[in-house]
């Protein structure tokens, strides 16, 4: 038995985020300040239909400074009839006020929409798109009162960038509208699965297309995950796909090496807050490993 004078320390915690490079300021996040409550990070993940899952969104730096809310938002669903992930990520607009409300409502309605499409048979991307952004235009509605406010009026206050990716076996469908990117990621190599979006003149947010009223600009693609390969596939907002700068960078090189393999849901949500100084956007990532792993 320890002497009644012996000291017990507490186990200590590595306090703070993975540092790449120069690191950012470190401070205490302030609790955001928004309704409907939004936490400063998520994180999920698990095993459905033969794939590895990993996810997470975290506040960006310039937000808990000034005790914003995280804008940006995911959603995860399996389809079981036809054996189908869906991943949806979405990214507010910082121009529009009530943004992270719009990309909550914009990944929910996108996933539900694509799920009754697939139990039925099909998927229409633009299908799925325009349900979205009529579940933007129909909340605006309720918010002001105004039954007649349009893509327009709901867009000023809550326009949102959306990528959705469906997953069926090794076959992977992905539609966007914004820069939300979905990349495939293979012997430390990004490669983007959709082009990137056209920059134009007087769009919200510096010339950003989001939701509800940019569904004309929706690009899509098709391509395969294969564990073979040693594939990854990755979901994400620009404030991980800006710092990645294409793989050559530390931050690339850094994800190439822990994503071999899923890292546990914790680890997975501290490695996407890493600190690298000017990086300060919410980021947001969904990470899929197909099965059969050969190591």
């Amino acid at each position: 038995m320890a002497s009644s004078g012996a000291v017990r320390h507490r186990p200590r915690l590595v306090r703070g985020p993975v540092t790449i490079g120069e690191p950012a300021a470190w401070l205490e996040p302030r609790l955001a300040r928004a309704e409907p409550y939004r936490p400063d990070t998520i994180a999920d993940g698990g095993e459905v239909l033969g794939l590895t899952v990993r996810a997470a969104s975290v506040r960006g730096l310039t937000k808990r400074f000034a005790g914003g809310p995280r804008q940006d938002d995911l959603c995860l669903r399996s389809v079981e009839a036809t054996e189908t992930l869906l991943i949806a990520v979405a990214d507010g607009i910082s121009g529009a006020p009530r943004s992270e409300l719009g990309a909550a409502l914009a990944v929910r309605y996108a996933t539900a929409a694509a799920a009754r499409q697939l139990d039925a048979g099909t998927l229409d991307w633009v299908d799925v798109f325009q349900q979205a952004a009529w579940g933007l235009i129909e909340e605006h509605r309720r918010l002001t009162g105004d039954p007649d406010a349009g893509a327009e009026q709901a867009a000023a206050q809550l326009a949102t960038t959306l990528v959705v990716a469906a997953i069926t076996g090794s076959r992977v469908q992905v539609a966007a509208v914004g820069d939300s990117p979905a990349l495939l990621l293979a012997a430390g190599r990004y490669t983007a699965l959709v082009p990137e979006p056209e920059r134009a003149d007087g769009l919200i947010g510096g010339a950003v297309e989001a939701l509800p009223r940019s569904v004309g600009g929706l690009r899509t693609a098709e391509g395969a995950l294969s564990s073979g390969r040693g594939e990854v596939l990755l979901v994400c907002t620009d404030g991980l796909s800006l710092p990645l700068a294409g793989g050559e960078g530390e931050v690339g090189r850094l994800l190439a090496r822990e994503l071999r393999h899923p890292p546990d849901i914790i680890d997975f949500a501290r490695l996407l807050d890493f600190s690298r100084a000017t990086y300060d956007d919410d980021r947001t990532l969904v990470a899929v490993w197909p099965g059969d792993d050969p190591d």
